[in-house]
Order: C-alpha cells, then sequence, then structure tokens
C-alpha cells in the first residue's frame, strides 16, 4: 500500500521512495473513485433499462478508464525523493505512454468481448473521463472557498 504520508525522519519533507504527498495522494484518488462511482451508476442504469449484457459492458468501460489512471497516478507521484528535474519528465512521459497503451489494449478487449454492446462501453468510458473535470472543479471551487 501506497503510504501518503512524509518521512517523519525528514524534516524538508522531500519525497522518498514509494512516498507522495498528501495532496497528490488525494486527489488521484478522488479521480479514481469518481470514476470507479460513474461506472456504477452507468452499469447500473444500463442493467435496468437495457440488460444485463449492457451493464457488464457498461463496467469494462469503467475499467478502461480507471486501470489507465491508477496506472499513470502510480508513474508519476511515486518516485524517488532524489529525482532529477529529467527523470521526472520522463516519468511524466512514460506514464502518459504507458497510459495510452494500456487505453488501447482495454478498448480492443472490450471490441472483441462486447462488440454487440459497445455502445454501453462507450458511453460508460466517455462519462467516466468528466471524473478529471470534476474533480478538478471541486478543488478550484474549494480553494475559492477557502
Amino acid at each position: 500500500m501506497i503510504s501518503p504520508q512524509a518521512d517523519d525522519g525528514d524534516r524538508r519533507g522531500a519525497r522518498t521512495a514509494m512516498q507522495i504527498s498528501k495532496r497528490d495522494f488525494l486527489l488521484a484518488r478522488a479521480v479514481c473513485l469518481v470514476q470507479l462511482g460513474i461506472a456504477g451508476m452507468m452499469a447500473l442504469a444500463f442493467g435496468v433499462y437495457v440488460g444485463r449484457p449492457q451493464a457488464y459492458a457498461a463496467l469494462f468501460g469503467g475499467l478502461t478508464a480507471v486501470a489507465p489512471t491508477l496506472y499513470f497516478a502510480i508513474r508519476i507521484f511515486v518516485r524517488p525523493a532524489d529525482a532529477t528535474p529529467q527523470q521526472m519528465v520522463g516519468a511524466l512521459f512514460r506514464g502518459e505512454i504507458g497510459k495510452l497503451g494500456l487505453t488501447a489494449v482495454l478498448f480492443w478487449v472490450g471490441v472483441m468481448i462486447f462488440a454487440k454492446q459497445f455502445f454501453a462501453l462507450m458511453a460508460t468510458y466517455a462519462a467516466c473521463l468528466l471524473a478529471y473535470w470534476l474533480v478538478m472543479a471541486r478543488v478550484g471551487f474549494d480553494r475559492k472557498q477557502g
């Protein structure tokens, strides 16, 4: 489990390997949780109104959004304390390339499994992308009020 706590022995608050700042951890967690919530609501709606196969496709659409988000967060936020700016930029590019590749593979698998229910998969994936905007809007509103 990744700890959101800073190392107690480090008074400067530098990040150590396998540790991230609490704010970064909370933002990444919030995006993933909102995506999971959207995926669950979409799957429930498709299941109730259209049918069980569409609900499964919607869940897979949610997985297609959540898994790459989680992968990217781990690649970006978990890094050594002494990482250079070049290493940090490299992690950003590797994380984004991996995220795009994982998304492509998951869509390919989704098409193979849920070709007849592709609308449910795609609609849920698109809805899950709103999680980034919802979380960032919430963070922006919180900063303006506080």
